[in-house]
């Protein structure tokens, strides 16, 4: 066999294409599917931790409940955390959660007009919401729409894939083992700042508003909370805290009303006045 060395033709490895326009392709591909991939797994915990028994995540949020204001910091605080747990309970046994599932109320003496679910069915009610509402009526569809959270698992789905997200950021952003723990565990103990879809949310308001007729015997009061949110327009800071977990719109206010038609529920009736030691936070 004779050995040949034929002579390579000119160009056969050299692209057509800028080297630059071949990098930026090669870059928006890999990014491409690099955020599927995140999406993906991102999507997968959220469906992965609905089956992650309720008991273990009591025991997820007991290690950061730390986190949350005093419950008792005085007489007034205590009278009120009680009753905002009263109100809890009632809500709960006339829309009962599934076996093992518990509601632990928490009063938060700030001016925040906010109310947030969390893990481990732990719920916190701000003082600065609590002023702004008319009755008791109204406050029931928030407590309510926060119940719903925990019933349906969102606190854990929003941790699922938020802790999913954000460590497939920083692993790409080359950041080191220790500073990737610290990240996750930060995210992790930001109780209060998960964020819920709109889907979730609307299937909170369902859920709450069916819980409020249950308990009253009609849904009147429901649509003051988003009057008085909306009248809080004004007040920029007290509006954007809200909106941050609560996406609102006419749109969801008419989402309540035809639900209440569709079931044959009454619109109106007598709202019950809250407590004077609230009226005067």
């Amino acid at each position: 066999m004779e050995y040949q060395n034929p002579q390579v033709p000119e160009g056969i490895n050299v692209s057509k294409q800028h080297p630059l326009k071949e990098f930026a392709w090669m870059l928006a591909t890999v990014g491409a599917i690099t955020l599927a991939v995140v999406l993906l797994l991102s999507l997968l915990a959220g469906w992965l931790v609905k089956f992650v028994p309720f008991s273990v995540e009591q025991q997820l949020a007991s290690q950061v409940i730390q986190q949350l204001p005093p419950s008792a910091s005085g007489p007034n605080h205590l009278q009120v955390e009680t009753y905002l747990q009263q109100l809890a309970d009632k809500l709960v046994a006339n829309a009962p959660l599934p076996e093992g599932m518990t509601i632990t109320v928490h009063y938060v003496d700030d001016s925040t007009v906010n109310a947030a679910a969390t893990l481990g069915g732990h719920v916190l009610m701000y003082r600065g919401l609590l002023e702004k509402l008319p009755n008791e009526n109204a406050l029931a569809m928030v407590m309510a729409h926060e119940i719903a959270h925990v019933r349906h698992r969102d606190p854990m789905m929003s941790l699922g894939r938020g802790v999913v997200v954000t460590t497939a950021l920083a692993a790409l952003s080359g950041f080191s083992d220790t500073q990737l723990s610290g990240w996750v565990v930060g995210f992790s103990g930001n109780l209060t700042l998960l964020k819920f879809s709109r889907d979730q949310e609307h299937a909170a308001d369902e859920n709450g508003l069916l819980a409020v007729h249950a308990t009253y015997g009609h849904t009147g009061g429901s649509e003051q909370l988003f009057e008085v949110l909306a009248q809080a327009h004004g007040d920029r800071e007290a509006w954007a805290t809200f909106l941050a977990t609560h996406p609102l719109g006419d749109e969801r206010i008419a989402a309540l009303v035809e639900q209440a038609q569709r079931n044959g529920w009454q619109q109106s009736g007598p709202l019950t006045p809250l407590p004077e030691f609230v009226r005067q936070l």
